[in-house]
């Protein structure tokens, strides 16, 4: 049996960190952006999430999706960056980023009550990212491995990601679990390979389907897994 986890939204508080960023980004440049934080916020989400699906699509590189991103945000004011410029001013945010790093309160608590059991992480960033926050929330040795779609170029929904992982640390998929914040990326794709999913609902948003098993909180996981266990 092992029990996999998502990173982003799932461990890391990654909309927290990434606010106080964009914040801080934001108070340095908002004399030549000339727009409120609120709407600067939802542009840098929108291009964010614009060219993250780029990558994940495999049309660029993890460093030419954070370089785009920067040089897209500057065409708000007709100004045209290189490279390395842009990947210049994106550093400024990322520092900013990385210094906000942390997980959920309940991230912890719920590993501390899983000592024995095998865990893993399935991420679609980047590899060499995800284990540094893992690092960053001093919670990387709970996990015995990391698959990140950095580097077999597979993401999530897509099944085969989910596949490596199991294969990979010598699982059936349908001794595993799956545990993420997001049903369509997560617990949907997970589950048509017979792993079993577990939708963390921090924000009690609407169950659109009841066959999926759902915690609130991770403090609910080890009562979820030791009652499945044979």
């Amino acid at each position: 049996m092992m029990v996999f986890f998502d990173v982003d939204g799932t461990l890391l508080d990654h909309k927290s960190a990434e606010f106080a960023g964009v914040k801080l980004f934001y108070q340095n440049y908002q004399n030549f952006f000339n727009m409120d934080f609120n709407e600067f916020y939802s542009l840098w989400c929108k291009i964010s999430e614009k060219h993250f699906e780029r990558y994940l699509a495999k049309e660029c590189s993890f460093e030419e999706q954070r370089i785009e991103r920067i040089k897209e945000l500057y065409l708000e004011r007709n100004i045209n960056l290189s490279s390395e410029e842009a990947l210049k001013v994106f550093d400024y945010y990322l520092r900013n980023y990385e210094l906000s790093w942390k997980p959920f309160n309940d991230v912890i608590p719920c590993l501390k009550k899983l000592p024995k059991l095998k865990m893993g992480i399935i991420s679609n960033g980047d590899l060499e990212q995800q284990k540094l926050k893992l690092d960053k929330m001093k919670i990387s040795h709970h996990f015995v491995d990391v698959v990140a779609a950095g580097e077999f170029n597979v993401s999530k929904p897509c099944t085969e990601i989910f596949e490596i992982a199991c294969k990979r640390n010598g699982e059936e998929p349908e001794r595993c679990f799956y545990v993420g914040d997001t049903v369509e990326t997560d617990i949907i794709p997970c589950e048509k390979i017979g792993m079993k999913g577990i939708w963390i609902n921090r924000d009690n948003k609407t169950l659109p389907n009841k066959d999926i098993k759902i915690i609130a909180s991770l403090r609910k996981l080890s009562n979820v897994l030791y009652e499945s266990m044979p």
